[in-house]
């Protein structure tokens, strides 16, 4: 047991020692930070249960509030499950616990019962208070809340189990492909997604929702697991109780043993096969290219907190293609004349508001003002390689334009077949987003060398909380609100087709133009400031 209690405090100080700054943090108040970020989520959470539950049990849905409460439960506790697990997948530390003299056993408690109790605590976060409601507002049994807290001890295997699935997938693409990492990104981009959509807007769905009765009851059947556990809590139904043990217990086994199994020491295995060996070179710009790439690409927290402009951008688009302009109600509300303003505008004004719209995602979606810091102390390596210091800061660039430029490229061609748009204002609004996130990646990188943070502990100093990301935010900010004054203006004058397409060419200038000052200080000042670091 001693052996298990040093494991649980290793991990215990290895999260709050993520919210350390090296020599301006004490433990302690690491510890504040985390137990008030903490309750800043139970509270949340605990709000939008509540608020939900009181809706739907005033409309007498008092059952189907519980089966929003478990779905929601349900998915932020797989939002942090996947977290983790991508998190997990990617971690080298468990080959050094193996080969130590510590049971099995506790190794795998120790890393399953963090990510158990942060499930149990998003489970009964948001079942608890909507339980309260019943009761206390519906006229329910007290029962149902004892019901409730025990399945709630239960419930959270099930998110357990799928995300211990996805670690073990990601863990196997990582050994057979190279897109291993890139499956992590992308699953835990589309849960974050799930999130953002569903839990903070199911307090509205509660108040627009006009069901009856058997309504509600035939949409909770639809998935029966869930029918099962809002049942077992509600009413105490005896087989629902049994199949409720069921699908959480069996999770909750197999998860301990996928995850038992997946631990494993390093394999050493030498090739001693005589096979003709092939080597190739390549450029030093593209080697350079391919280093940042992968650098990128191996940190999950750097892609979810740039790539996620990217798909909003697509799903914005994808909706207004299928949908059209008159689909969103921020444009079909608005009335300008007694007409609608869908109406009023045309393709000129379509693509400045379209070119607002593509410079907000583009101004969320740069990589450079962590590229130099996220390098660290091993910022010697680079240094060392016979690469060109400008072949580096050009591949950082590079890198930055890759996860965005092809896609404002994409969505400029729909959003201008879609609203009607002849060729010269479809590479309009491809220039204008594409030159704004141009500006906004080489003043990311400017701000990045001046401010650049080698001794970091944890990546998110430097990805989320970075001085040089902060400044750069800001920058983008102010320059936003210039270029949106050309916009704003060519929608005023959208009757003379000719003077607003001028005005929007006049902003393609002054982007080309900042664009080209802020190149000329990297490939000067950029340089030599890069040449000087030492990790």
């Amino acid at each position: 047991m001693r052996t298990l209690r040093i494991l649980l405090r290793t991990n215990f100080l290895e999260l709050v020692g993520s919210f350390r700054k090296k020599g301006k943090t004490s433990v302690i108040a690491a510890a504040c930070t985390l137990i008030v970020l903490g309750l800043f989520l139970i509270g949340m959470f605990g709000i939008i249960g509540a608020s939900t539950a009181f809706i739907l049990v005033e409309k007498g849905l008092a059952e189907f509030s519980i089966y929003i409460s478990l779905a929601l439960g349900f998915i932020v506790a797989l939002m942090f499950g996947v977290t983790n697990s991508t998190r997990d997948a990617k971690g080298n530390d468990t080959d050094m616990l193996l080969s130590m003299p510590i049971p099995k056993s506790h190794i795998v408690i120790s890393k399953l019962l963090g990510m158990y109790l942060l499930d149990v605590l998003c489970t009964l976060v948001l079942l608890f208070p909507s339980m309260l409601i019943v009761v206390l507002v519906g006229g329910e049994s007290p029962l149902l809340i004892l019901r409730g807290l025990l399945f709630g001890l239960l419930i959270p295997a099930i998110p357990l189990f799928i995300s211990l699935i996805i670690s073990a997938v990601i863990s196997a693409l990582k050994r057979l492909t190279k897109f291993g990492q890139m499956f992590s990104v992308m699953v835990s981009i589309l849960v974050v997604i799930l999130y953002m959509f569903v839990v903070p807007n199911m307090t509205s769905f509660a108040d627009s929702l006009e069901a009856s009765t058997a309504e509600a009851l035939e949409m909770m059947q639809q998935i029966p697991p869930l029918y099962w556990l809002t049942e077992a809590i509600y009413s105490g139904d005896l087989l629902c109780v049994l199949l409720s043990l069921l699908i959480t217990l069996v999770p909750l086994g197999l998860a301990i043993w996928i995850h038992a199994r997946s631990l494993s020491g390093i394999k050493m295995q030498a090739d001693n096969s005589k096979k003709e060996r092939v080597y190739r070179s390549s450029s030093a710009r593209k080697a350079a290219f391919r280093m940042e790439f992968s650098r990128y690409f191996s940190s999950a927290n750097w892609v979810m907190n740039t790539a996620f402009g990217v798909v909003i951008l697509l799903l914005g688009v994808g909706y207004v293609a299928v949908k059209g302009v008159d689909g969103l109600s921020v444009f079909s509300e608005i009335t300008v004349d007694g007409k609608s303003v869908v109406d009023v505008l045309n393709p000129v004004a379509w693509v400045a508001i379209a070119a607002c719209v593509m410079n907000f995602f583009g101004m969320m979606t740069y990589t450079t003002p962590a590229s130099v810091s996220i390098e660290g102390k091993r910022i010697w390596i680079s240094k060392t390689l016979p690469i060109a210091t400008r072949d580096i800061l050009n591949a950082k660039i590079m890198v930055s334009l890759l996860i965005y430029q092809p896609f404002a490229l994409l969505s400029s061609i729909v959003l201008g077949i879609r609203l009607e748009c002849n060729p010269l204002h479809i590479i309009i609004l491809y220039l204008i987003s594409g030159l704004f996130q141009l500006l906004a990646s080489l003043i990311g990188l400017i701000f990045g060398l001046i401010f650049v943070k080698l001794d970091w502990k944890n990546e998110a100093q430097v990805i989320k909380s970075g001085f040089a990301m902060t400044l750069t935010i800001f920058s983008c900010m102010g320059l936003g609100l210039i270029t949106s004054a050309f916009c704003v203006f060519a929608v005023i004058l959208r009757e003379q087709q000719m003077l607003a397409t001028l005005i929007l060419l006049g902003e393609i200038v002054l982007l080309a133009g900042l664009s080209a000052g802020a190149y000329a200080i990297i490939t000067h000042y950029g340089v030599r400031k890069y040449e000087s670091l030492n990790g």
